[in-house]
């Protein structure tokens, strides 16, 4: 027995992402070969298929990268949705940071994208980020949206700039995604 750690890369979990297309190396190829899709990037070698990446990994590259940029990933979106009744402590740490990143970016789509994730998460699994929730919707500049007017009375808006987009201001995540709002409330 030796005191050195283990050096196995964790298991990537197998989230049924297969190539478009039926590749097969040429005969007699001893080779590796790298195929790239929208599904993913797999490793093909000695007859069998192996997941490098694929599109949930993407998606969440890519939010890393610029949370404006999610609807690139739509495939990896579509599959966290699908499936968010199984998200882990991970999965809700990335979707605040997208969040907050959105926010910080004024990027309403991608702000109620994530929250659209965020809701059809467990309640249970939220519960033990309250206090970071708390701290992101806790904000009528997030919860609220305002009809932008010529006559609108500012006075008894919230200090401080509030984003506009178009003719309204204010995130309205309220409105647009009343459910987590009820989770939330609860």
């Amino acid at each position: 027995m030796t005191d050195e750690p283990s050096e196995k890369p964790a298991r990537k979990p197998d989230r049924g992402f297969r190539p478009s297309v039926n590749y097969i190396q040429p005969e007699g190829s001893k080779g590796k070969s790298l195929v790239l899709t929208p599904e993913g990037i797999f490793a093909y070698e000695g007859g069998a298929m192996t997941t490098i990446a694929d599109a949930v990994d993407f998606f969440w590259a890519t939010v890393a990268h610029d949370p404006r940029e999610w609807n690139t990933g739509l495939r990896g979106y579509d599959w966290l949705l699908e499936h968010a009744a199984d998200a882990d402590r991970e999965d809700v740490r990335r979707t605040l940071g997208w969040l907050e990143g959105a926010i910080g970016l004024k990027d309403r789509t991608a702000a109620v994208a994530a929250c659209r994730y965020l809701a059809a998460m467990p309640s249970m699994l939220l519960a033990g980020d309250y206090g970071r929730l708390m701290a992101i919707f806790n904000s009528r500049k997030v919860g609220m949206v305002w009809q932008v007017t010529p006559d609108l009375d500012k006075r008894p808006l919230p200090s401080g700039p509030i984003p506009v987009f178009g003719k309204e201001a204010g995130f309205g995540l309220i409105r647009a995604v009343p459910e987590l709002y009820l989770k939330l409330a609860l």
